[in-house]
């Protein structure tokens, strides 16, 4: 049987140093990043960040994305946990 959890998904494209901070200590998150350029002076990233709990909830992020810093609130909506663990 499959069960339903619920999950979130950060995308985002940063020049330089990127970072996310969950202010809540009961979800879990998963990073992936992907390299767009080789510069090694200002390089390019697409990172996603998956947010996932056993409850619904709205879970309160802080990021930085190059030069950009910002603090979000996300909902996590419900899906199949298969779903996210082909995103892993």
């Amino acid at each position: 049987m499959i069960y339903p959890i619920y999950a979130a998904a950060l995308s985002m494209e940063c020049l330089g140093d990127y970072h996310i901070e969950v202010l809540n200590n009961d979800v879990e998150v998963t990073k992936q990043v992907r390299a767009l350029s080789t510069d090694l002076l200002r390089p390019r990233y697409h990172v996603t960040y998956i947010i996932t709990s056993e409850e619904p909830k709205t879970v309160r992020v802080r990021y930085v994305c190059g030069d950009e810093v910002g603090e979000r609130e996300v909902t996590l909506s419900r899906t199949l946990r298969f779903v996210v663990e082909l995103l892993r």
